[in-house]
């Protein structure tokens, strides 16, 4: 069967006249063009697989250190917990407000309190100076 074989790629060298490997692979009986390889394009150059490659390192440090920064890093938030206590007792001793709606909103200052995501460090609004992210209060 090998014998079968190299003569009839010798066959088809002569009927193709020593052609491409895509032309002979063309021109070649079915039994035969799993043998022969085919290169079907050019392949990229150094300087392409260099750029590839720093692009995709730039996206996945960019990537990573986005996520870091988004979910673990501690960050510092300023509550401003005694000036709003003190706008809703303005507002309670003004008749504005009732008792339940005081009592209300209180309750919703210890929920946002309560809400404030575990890489934030809460502290007290009468204690920061400058550069502190405020959390808002409802």
């Amino acid at each position: 069967m090998p014998e079968e074989t190299a003569s009839t790629l010798e066959d088809q060298e002569t009927k193709t006249g020593g052609a491409q490997p895509a032309e002979a692979v063309a021109a070649a009986p079915e039994g035969i063009t799993a043998a022969i390889p085919v290169r079907q394009g050019k392949s990229p150059g150094w300087l392409a697989v260099v750029a590839i490659s720093l692009i995709i390192s730039m996206l996945a440090s960019a990537g990573s250190v986005y996520v870091y920064d988004r979910f673990y890093a501690q960050k510092i938030v300023a509550v401003d917990i005694k000036g709003y206590i003190a706008a809703q007792r303005d507002l309670y001793l003004s008749g504005k407000e009732t008792g339940k709606q005081f009592r209300a909103n209180i309750d919703k200052l210890a929920a946002v309190v309560k809400s404030i995501p575990k890489n934030r460090v809460a502290i007290m609004g009468d204690a920061v100076i400058k550069n502190a992210e405020i959390e808002k209060l409802p």
